[in-house]
């Protein structure tokens, strides 16, 4: 059977009242053909031997049991219109990592629940943006994970792509331009603050 190319079509993660976050995922289309000839062979593999497991003696559920079996596979192999190579992403409300395992079969969008604040993001893409092209800015201010935190941002890189993190709270965003010039101009603010505590503790 021949697989369809890769895809990496410009993606984002949305949340209600939150800014979108980008996101990059490659994926592998699964022509709706195949999936039903997958689904038909599996359903012919469990099938198959009905008659001779009704058959048997004693009268177990094995017949019943291959049936219900063929129908969950053959659901399993059917659903999903893509299937993930690979996924990188955070969420748009407490900036953590998202996680898509790769091999998964998803169709879009594609809900996603956040392990950091149970929030539920949607991924959302568009296959009408070549995969060179950024995808949508995740908003012109970072935000912390607890509202009076005051820790600095640093720039680290996750699976080959820039993320800026807190050192305080832990909160993570994808390193966009303006996400760069936001987190520089908290760092000097942080930074001139301080600097004015010390000067007015050296004062009194």
């Amino acid at each position: 059977m021949k697989k369809s190319p890769a895809q990496a079509p410009a993606a984002q993660i949305r949340l209600s009242a939150y800014p979108p976050a980008p996101a990059r995922i490659d994926l592998q289309s699964r022509p709706l053909p195949g999936r039903l000839a997958l689904a038909l062979l599996v359903l012919g593999a469990c099938w198959a031997p009905i008659p001779w497991l009704a058959a048997l003696r004693p009268r177990y559920p094995w017949a019943a049991i291959a049936l219900c079996l063929g129908v969950y596979l053959a659901q399993r192999v059917w659903t999903g219109r893509y299937r993930v190579r690979s996924f990188l992403g955070v969420c748009p409300r407490c900036g953590r990592h998202l996680r898509i395992d790769a091999g998964t079969a998803i169709d879009l969008p594609h809900t996603l629940t956040c392990a950091g604040c149970h929030f539920e993001p949607r991924l959302e893409v568009d296959f009408r943006l070549a995969a060179a092209r950024t995808a949508p800015a995740a908003g012109t201010t970072v935000r912390h994970l607890e509202g009076e935190c005051a820790g600095s941002w640093h720039e680290h890189w996750h699976q080959d792509e820039p993320y800026l993190e807190c050192a305080a709270c832990g909160a993570r965003h994808f390193a966009t331009p303006q996400l760069r010039r936001a987190a520089a101009a908290e760092n000097a603010r942080g930074d001139l603050l301080a600097r004015l505590a010390d000067e007015g503790r050296f004062l009194e």
